[in-house]
């Protein structure tokens, strides 16, 4: 079954192109590289690379689905290249607002309707 939320098969997948390959350098320097003035200060382009991901707080969920709906979600997260946690956040986001629930703030609080 498709796992939701905080799973470690989709906690461990990353983006194409930020593995640590690039972090750890070819062993090539560049110019000013290796100098004794720099040696104590991290450079700004190490120093964006260390900073944390900044992006809406995620919280774990988790379900059972049909085998059925278990098939088609694996064939749209293989076959468009997304993951489970983005398919099912696109489609809850589509039946809350069908239904009209209310949007919840950053802190994940929904305001008091006025009546």
């Amino acid at each position: 079954m498709a796992k939701v939320g905080n799973s470690q098969g989709s906690a461990r997948r990353r983006p194409t192109g930020s593995g640590r390959a690039g972090a750890a350098g070819s062993g090539k320097r560049g110019p000013g590289a290796g100098s004794s003035s720099d040696a104590g200060t991290p450079s700004a382009e190490l120093t964006a690379k260390l900073e944390p991901r900044k992006g809406p707080t995620k919280v774990p969920l988790n379900t059972r689905v049909l085998a059925s709906t278990e098939a088609r979600l694996n064939w749209l997260v293989n076959n468009r290249q997304s993951t489970v946690t983005n398919v099912v956040d696109v489609a809850l986001q589509e039946f809350f607002d069908r239904y009209s629930v209310p949007p919840a703030d950053h802190d994940g609080r929904i305001a008091e309707q006025e009546s």
